[in-house]
C-alpha cells in the first residue's frame, strides 16, 4: 500500500472546531473538579463535576483528531479523576 493511499485525518489547514471545543471543555471541567476537590466544603460539587468531566473527557478522547486535542483530553481526565478522589476523601456525596 503506497503512502498516498493511506487516509489521513489531519491535513494542513484543516480545522476541527467541534473536537477542539470538546477538548477545551474537558480540560476546564477537569480543572474545576480538581480545584473544588481541593476545597473541603465543595466536595459534593467536585464529585459531581468530576464524574461528568471524566466521562465527557473519555468521549472527547474517542473523537479527537489531533495530538494537541489528545493531550488536553488526558490532562482533563486526569484532573477530573484526582478531583473525584479528593472530593470523596472530603465527604463524597454527603451534603
Amino acid at each position: 500500500m503506497s503512502p498516498a493511499a493511506i487516509p489521513r485525518r489531519n491535513f494542513p489547514r484543516q480545522e476541527h472546531p467541534l473536537e477542539n471545543s470538546l477538548a477545551i471543555t474537558a480540560l476546564i471541567a477537569g480543572f474545576v473538579a480538581f480545584v473544588t476537590g481541593a476545597i473541603h466544603d465543595t466536595h459534593f460539587i467536585a464529585v459531581c463535576v468530576g464524574i461528568v468531566a471524566f466521562f465527557f473527557g473519555l468521549y472527547s478522547q474517542l473523537v479527537s483528531a489531533t495530538t494537541t486535542e489528545r493531550w488536553l483530553n488526558v490532562l482533563g481526565i486526569g484532573m477530573a479523576f484526582v478531583g473525584v478522589g479528593l472530593g470523596l476523601s472530603h465527604g463524597g456525596f454527603t451534603i
